[in-house]
């Protein structure tokens, strides 16, 4: 049904908007200092290990995870900033809608309806979860291309926490 409309109709994008990208992309691949992350992560037993995988997945398996140079430039190449997905000539690479419902194994009642991820202040959550105050964490945090949060700090709160918010902020940690 969507699939037929957006081939009968193509693309909805403004006419006049730029899609034209930058001549040079900057790729930062750095991590959040993976060799202490890796020897927090060998340093617990394995049940800590095992409560861990059972609240966040398989997330600490991303530092075992080797970037890929030329695919990442390649995909860097292929993106569509505006849309965010990538495009093949005139074919993009987005599942439809009914193909998520596949994939989730979840009947949209009405599939016309638009969806979208809400602009949430992340500030409040991560103060309560690194135990300092909303105003210190808006000091701290820097502008890299979005706000972040330097990596001592994390590291701080980590050595401090205990639990299941040790746990959180190693995710956190590890997610970037």
């Amino acid at each position: 049904m969507l699939e037929d409309t957006q081939s009968r109709e193509g693309d909805c994008q403004i006419a006049r908007f730029d899609l034209s990208l930058p001549q040079i992309v900057r790729m930062d691949c750095s991590w959040n200092r993976e060799d202490e992350l890796k020897g927090i992560l060998q340093s617990w037993d394995e049940a800590k290990k095992t409560r861990f995988r059972d609240k966040h997945g398989d997330v600490a398996q991303l530092l075992f995870v080797k970037p890929d140079d030329a695919l990442l430039k390649a995909m860097v190449r292929i993106w569509d900033p505006t849309y965010r997905f990538f495009t093949f000539n005139e074919v993009d690479m987005v599942p439809t809608i009914e193909e998520y419902s596949t994939l989730l194994h979840y009947d949209f009642k009405d599939p016309l309806r638009t969806y979208w991820k809400r602009n949430v202040d992340f500030r409040g959550p991560l103060a309560n979860m690194m135990r300092l105050p909303v105003d210190m964490v808006k000091a701290r945090l820097k502008d890299k291309n979005g706000p972040c949060i330097s990596w001592s700090d994390i590291k701080d709160a980590i050595r401090k926490a205990s639990g299941d918010r040790h746990l959180s902020l190693f995710a956190f940690a590890v997610y970037g």
